[in-house]
């Protein structure tokens, strides 16, 4: 289960623009994109660069990297998968990390929840991905096996605890958007189609449940329906687009325009009209609500459904890399289990679109991390850029930590090729 905030807009600051103008701050920084100049022409692979302006009122030029420091990213995702055996407990992981107790023995929830882990499965599935073997594969089923135990039949989907039952369980819409993209991607590695079952599961879930057609639309956060929720809605859209993919079920699609037509008319109260994770709440702006969304719009386009989403993708890409649109520059330093998913779905984008700007951007990320996260017995606990993770929900010993960092070495081990 995903943070109930995870706000760029805190660190805002005052800029003046032409005469004065607020500059938004946050706590993402990507390039914006090229795009194919039809729906065909993106089916057929083609790029063409057409430069979409951002959707801010300054419009400033793409922010500029420096070279990045290429790194062996396989090698140290399977590092990463080593050292998550430091939070194993029996035949799985400990939300936190184990002190001398042989078992989980910490919070609400000692084992490993969805939320804490499941970028081990996305870590595998990347691996598979880029390098086909037993061992990728056998990765990736251990995993997967795992995961199917968090299946509540009682609530139709997936419980954010292993071995959760009953119809009174609290269920994050959130977290089965993202376990279903973990379950679309072992999919992808391993043809098995019993995962593309448990990923289409999620969705449903999202869709039946999730979904507020009683007032209009909307994605609640959880099964209590506290507020609709950007992550929730940003996931379960790619997920949609996704399988949408694989099946081409037409209900799907159809899913997939609603929320995003939703998204597009009622999520972006943000001054640059970037997605919340709470509505009408500016001050909630995040980078994988942004990425997810992005990549989904495209799919779209792709998919016959209009130009204008290729045109809305690019240009939330286009505003999300602005030179001078946060404080942070191309440092992502929230927390990496938030931009680990941004900037993989960014690379997925700029694969698709023959961009290798998304690309460079993670690899200068992964350098930074490489260099800064083994500040703790070398387990991968440190921020990507040095001092203090700043998401509060983020706490010291957590496996999401290293678990998210290992998912950003995995993915560019397939898309740094």
């Amino acid at each position: 289960m995903t943070s109930a905030g995870t706000p760029l807009d805190l660190r805002l600051l005052t800029k003046v623009i032409a005469v004065t103008a607020a500059l938004v701050l946050g706590c993402v920084a990507a390039p914006a994109a090229s795009f194919a100049s039809s729906p065909a022409a993106v089916r057929a692979g083609a790029s063409v660069s057409d430069g979409y302006a951002p959707l801010t009122p300054w419009r400033k030029p793409r922010l500029g990297l420096p070279r990045p420091q290429v790194l062996d990213y396989a090698a140290l995702a399977q590092a990463g998968v080593r050292l998550a055996g430091h939070w194993r407990a029996g035949a799985w992981y400990c939300e936190y990390l184990r002190c001398k107790c042989p078992h989980c023995a910490h919070g609400y929830y000692p084992m490993a929840t969805i939320w804490g882990s499941v970028a081990l499965f996305e870590s595998a599935d990347a691996l598979d991905q880029s390098d086909p073997t037993r061992a990728h594969a056998a990765l990736v089923n251990r995993f997967a096996r795992k995961f199917e135990g968090y299946w509540n039949p009682h609530v139709h989907g997936f419980a954010p605890y292993p071995r959760d039952r009953g119809p009174r369980v609290k269920t994050w819409f959130d977290d089965n958007g993202w376990l279903g993209l973990a379950f679309l991607e072992a999919f992808r590695a391993t043809k098995n189609r019993s995962y593309l079952n448990q990923a289409n599961a999620a969705f449903r879930f999202g869709l039946h449940y999730g979904w507020d057609a009683s007032k209009g639309g909307g994605m609640w956060w959880n099964t209590s329906h506290p507020y609709h929720s950007g992550p929730a809605l940003a996931s379960q859209a790619l997920l949609g687009a996704l399988l949408y993919g694989e099946d081409h079920q037409a209900w799907q699609l159809e899913a997939v325009k609603s929320y995003v037509d939703w998204a597009n008319a009622n999520d972006v109260k943000d001054e640059r009209q970037l997605y919340l994770e709470k509505p009408n709440d500016p001050n909630s702006v995040n980078d994988y609500v942004q990425g997810p969304m992005i990549y989904a719009q495209y799919l779209l386009c792709g998919d016959g459904e209009g130009q204008s989403y290729c045109e809305r993708a690019g240009r939330v890409a286009a505003t999300m890399s602005e030179q001078d649109v946060n404080r942070t520059g191309y440092h992502f330093n929230y927390g990496p289990e938030y931009d680990t998913i941004y900037l993989q779905w960014m690379m997925a984008y700029g694969q698709a679109v023959g961009d290798p700007y998304w690309v460079k951007l993670a690899e200068v990320n992964a350098a930074a991390a490489a260099k800064h996260v083994a500040v703790s017995r070398g387990l991968w606990l440190g921020s990507w850029w040095g001092g203090p993770i700043k998401d509060p929900e983020t706490h010291p010993g957590m496996l999401r930590t290293a678990a998210s960092t290992t998912s950003l070495f995995a993915w560019l081990s397939l898309y740094a090729r």
